[in-house]
């Protein structure tokens, strides 16, 4: 019971179900049937015990029951006997299933609705051996409902949080812009092209980075993780007198290398949070990692959000003005592969030279 209320997973949350089911209720088989469109499930999770027959699975479907779900908007649980009591039609839609799936006698479906839709069906089937469900049996599921229902919603909360997580990330590591996120150990929740460049540039140097495939090569700079971890002291200091608010951010400047600069923010996940924060880094470099200079104008940004990681470094040094084999020779191409990225930057943007190019991002 205790990992079906905090099952964070669909997967985690139907094995705990199953787990639950097996060690309290006898049964030939049971499915979790989800995403119903139409009293039509779309997805299901399936467990049938001791059978010998590979070929004996449970498709997902609703047939049986659909008219009775129709006919009983919010309806909780019922059983396959109920429903033969209003349709006796259900003993043929039965013969037509057991074509596919065999060997079971009476279920009890435990069903969840949005409105007047069912979400969710829970089933559970008994073969004639095992008998019909026992009234302490039905009020054990009767029990159960809300647990599973409250896992439900839980479940629906997380995956509209990670979607709307990963709809950011990849919103934010398409921006042409040299940003990353740490998690609270300070290990890189994702990062943008650019900064992995110029964490490399930070680290080995101009030349040698040229020379990396940044992103394999990838650690925080020393400097950079330093300000994080004063920032997480100071933090921790503040959390144990209230809500950790108003941390100031750091600065730190690359001690070689002139202009090299990152600015690192404490994000906490709302007001007043305790829970350990990550940190926002935004690099800067009067160069990025080809030489090029990485001012743009605010429309700039736009622009270059439509041309990939590679097509946006030609495009930043065609526009400072490099011929197409110095471009090939700054960033170990060939110059075919410049002259054909050159053509789909210009598509993409919609120039068709080398001055309109300069002009949009510049």
């Amino acid at each position: 019971m205790l990992d079906l209320q905090s099952a964070l997973d669909l997967e985690s949350f139907w094995r705990a179900n199953l787990q639950l089911l097996q060690s309290v209720l006898p049964h030939h088989s049971c499915s979790l049937m989800l995403g119903i469109v139409d009293f039509e499930p779309r997805e299901g999770r399936h467990f049938v015990a001791h059978d010998q027959d590979s070929r004996n699975q449970p498709l997902t479907s609703l047939s049986i029951a659909r008219p009775f779900l129709a006919t009983h908007p919010q309806v909780k649980m019922y059983t396959y006997t109920e429903i033969l009591q209003e349709d006796p039609r259900a003993r043929q839609r039965r013969i037509e299933r057991e074509r596919h799936f065999r060997g079971w006698d009476e279920f009890v479906h435990l069903a969840f609705w949005d409105g007047a839709h069912p979400e969710v069906v829970l089933s559970i089937r008994r073969s004639a051996e095992q008998g019909e469900f026992l009234p302490e049996e039905r009020d054990f599921l009767a029990s159960l409902h809300p647990v599973i229902d409250a896992g439900l919603r839980r479940l629906r909360a997380f995956e509209g949080e990670r979607g709307r997580r990963l709809c950011m990330e990849r919103f934010i590591s398409g921006l042409p812009l040299p940003v990353m996120f740490l998690g609270p150990d300070r290990a890189v929740q994702f990062a943008t092209q650019e900064a992995y460049d110029l964490c490399a540039v930070w680290n080995f140097g101009h030349r040698e980075a040229r020379l990396l495939n940044t992103r394999q090569s990838f650690r925080v700079p020393d400097l950079i993780d330093g300000a994080c971890a004063r920032l997480a002291e100071l933090w921790e200091n503040a959390a144990r007198h209230g809500p950790a608010m108003g941390l100031e951010s750091s600065r730190v400047e690359h001690r070689e290398i002139a202009g090299l600069i990152a600015k690192v923010d404490v994000s906490q996940p709302y007001k007043g949070s305790r829970v350990r924060p990550g940190f926002w880094v935004t690099l800067a470099g009067e160069r990025n990692l080809d030489g090029a200079n990485p001012q743009l104008k605010a429309e700039s940004i736009h622009h270059l959000q439509s041309l990939s990681p590679s097509e946006r470094r030609v495009a930043l040094l065609v526009a400072e003005g490099l011929r197409n084999h110095d471009v090939a020779r700054q960033l170990g191409k060939s110059p075919r592969t410049v002259d054909f990225q050159l053509n789909a930057i210009y598509r993409k943007l919609g120039v068709t030279s080398r001055t309109e190019l300069a002009r949009l991002l510049y």
